[in-house]
């Protein structure tokens, strides 16, 4: 396995701004290589061990998910040492570790000079606005991180809105918003991918908040349906006394 930093000091500790002129002789041979008029499936392979995660990882995988693209998977794996220049990960062809991809811009990054393929900057921001807003939820500054999921969804991005709908719709409930917080929680139930309970969740808990108890009832049969699960979980049996109690 040939080990790299990622690309260059460049990609590991700037933002991307463009393509560097002229390339390295390893950033031209990689473009060289996977460029084609036929795409190629590329796949990573990223460490979720304890440093990995406290360096990132986590919201890179995810962005990744996100993207929705043909070309690339993405897998957790365990430790591929060098932990001090995590996160690390693999990708394959042509079976290169990359070390300090710690952000989507890193990501971003990576499949620009490794895999030929553009990550549109709209998209990009917006996963950076829902990343910041969760940071602003956490810190406890509920309106701020409202305020900043907006900017993210006024972006219009193609993929991914289900999660700015559902974490808006959370602390819009905390706010005191029901109405706000079931209308974004239906949005992110109509965009979900399969398997994304938490919609659902925001949907049932805006509805028993505005005490429409039918509904919310409704609402639990589709999460159980949806992820049968979840359905046996604690969690569920929480929900459904939170129903009972309407």
């Amino acid at each position: 396995m040939q080990h790299a930093a990622l690309l260059s000091s460049r990609a590991c500790y700037k933002p991307f701004v463009s393509r560097p002129a002229p390339p390295s002789a390893f950033q031209l041979h990689n473009v060289l290589c996977f460029a084609s008029s036929k795409p190629m499936k590329h796949h990573f392979s990223m460490c979720t061990n304890k440093t990995c995660k406290k360096q990132g990882c986590q919201q890179v995988i995810q962005f990744a998910k996100d993207l929705a693209l043909e070309d690339i998977e993405i897998e957790t794996c365990g430790c591929l040492g060098i932990c001090g220049n995590g996160p690390n990960m693999v990708v394959d062809p042509p079976g290169t570790q990359l070390s300090h991809v710690s952000s989507p811009a890193k990501f971003v990054e990576v499949l620009d000079l490794m895999c030929n393929i553009q990550v549109p900057a709209n998209f990009l921001k917006a996963t950076e606005l829902r990343l910041q807003g969760n940071a602003e939820a956490r810190g406890g500054d509920l309106k701020a991180a409202e305020g900043v999921y907006s900017q993210a969804l006024d972006l219009d991005i193609p993929q991914g809105k289900h999660l700015l709908h559902a974490n808006r719709a959370g602390v819009r409930l905390t706010l005191g918003n029901a109405a706000g917080a079931l209308e974004d929680a239906q949005a992110a139930v109509k965009l979900a991918p399969p398997g994304f309970t938490t919609a659902y969740i925001r949907q049932f808990e805006a509805l028993c908040a505005l005490k429409r108890r039918r509904e919310a009832s409704t609402a639990l049969g589709m999460l159980a349906a949806e992820d049968k699960a979840f359905a046996k979980s604690k969690e569920y049996k929480l929900l459904l006394r939170q129903l009972q109690s309407i």
